[in-house]
């Protein structure tokens, strides 16, 4: 099973799945792990990306990063490719929230003995202390003059009870209805590479439509308890000069990323300060968009890679400073998670509101962008306001 967007493949019938792990690249086709292509990852995805006919899905890992400047890094514990893609045919494509919503799926996705993943609801508040000390080290190095601001995050990993396939899909169903987001996403690579990957990411990393290409990073979080209080709440994240600071400095760095391979003047801010209404929180959202000097996705992904609103200012700087803080390695998180449609055309969301299960273990990642202004208490409140859809999902309230 995979979704993508509002696109559901329930089949997969004869398709190719691409394996990339640093510069060497295999193809697992008919059951058989064959090499592919040697080179730099971003040439390597898009000869793959180019090379094959139809629609393509999958992920590309923020490990690449290390691809796109040199510098320390983290512990890589969790051992994943740095991207995957499969090739998938359009006529075994259907709508994700039609299918969902057709009661004969629903029922045998929800069952009564599927119906709970069910943990321990602290396992969300471990590593508090940590990730707050996180916090203060990225002020200081801010109060340095090193960085401006860097997005930190925790990630919060725990034994999964025994379960089936159907019980881990219909978590990703009820992850969805907890919150509803533009780029709802579930990879199922068990058979072949041992892990599953989904997302409820609700934020546009690139969008590509022939000559066209647009961003919409997101910037600036609030809870939102109830739907009576959504004025309330937009008004206040609207009014917040740390919020709008901080989205107004991605913005800067997103327009600078498209305008290495825009055309000269072609590059501009369509919405500034945007405020998105989800069922648990509220987004403070810009746009800025560009027309494409440079067309090849090896060129965009160096462009733009890993996202501005999931590193920070400047980019190497914050890259280098992540590492130290988390100390291992994102994987999967922080990336990017796309669909190339039949021309290669692509709408990549940014891989956040992962989760990830892997074995027996179910690992989940929350963060936040860090400024001189932010306060430690306030920024590990912001984590678990980021978490409370997941944390629906299994069952729970924090």
């Amino acid at each position: 099973m995979l979704v993508f967007g509002n696109y559901i493949w329930k089949k997969r019938n004869h398709s190719k799945i691409f394996i990339l792990q640093g510069e060497e690249s295999f193809v697992i086709e008919n059951s058989r792990k064959l090499k592919y292509k040697k080179g730099h990852p971003f040439s390597v995805i898009n000869s793959f990306v180019k090379s094959e006919e139809g629609e393509k899905a999958g992920f590309i890992s923020y490990n690449l990063s290390r691809f796109v400047e040199n510098f320390p890094v983290g512990d890589d514990d969790l051992n994943l490719p740095d991207a995957v893609l499969i090739t998938l045919k359009k006529e075994e494509k259907e709508n994700f929230e039609e299918l969902i919503r057709s009661q004969r799926f629903f029922e045998r996705n929800n069952r009564e003995e599927h119906e709970k993943v069910k943990l321990a609801k602290d396992v969300f508040e471990e590593g508090k202390n940590e990730f707050m000390e996180g916090v203060r080290y990225v002020r200081r190095k801010i109060f340095d003059g090193d960085v401006y601001q860097v997005n930190i995050a925790r990630r919060i990993s725990f034994e999964l009870p025994p379960c089936d396939k159907h019980q881990i899909f219909s978590l990703f169903l009820r992850y969805f209805f907890a919150q509803k987001v533009g780029y709802p996403a579930f990879f199922d690579f068990s058979s072949e590479l041992g892990f599953i990957v989904a997302s409820g990411s609700p934020e546009l990393f690139l969008e590509k439509k022939g000559k066209k290409i647009r961003s919409c990073p997101i910037k600036g979080t609030r809870r939102l308890f109830s739907i009576s209080d959504v004025e309330r709440v937009s008004a206040e994240l609207m009014s917040d000069e740390k919020e709008r600071a901080e989205n107004l400095m991605i913005v800067d760095m997103v327009r600078n990323d498209l305008g290495k391979i825009c055309y000269p003047g072609k590059v501009e801010v369509k919405r500034l300060f945007d405020v998105e209404v989800y069922s648990t929180l509220v987004h403070l959202v810009s746009e800025v968009e560009g027309e494409l000097m440079k067309q090849d996705l090896d060129d965009i992904l160096s462009a733009t890679f890993p996202p501005a609103s999931v590193t920070g200012a400047p980019k190497k700087s914050a890259m280098e400073i992540i590492e130290i803080v988390e100390r291992k390695r994102r994987g999967p998180y922080c990336g990017a998670i796309a669909y190339f449609d039949e021309d290669n055309n692509f709408t990549m969301s940014v891989a956040i509101r992962i989760f990830l299960i892997k074995g027996k273990k179910i690992f989940y990642w929350t963060g936040c962008g860090i400024t001189y202004d932010s306060d430690p208490l306030r920024e590990y409140e912001e984590s678990l306001t980021k978490s409370v859809a997941f944390a629906k999902a299994l069952g729970f309230e924090i």
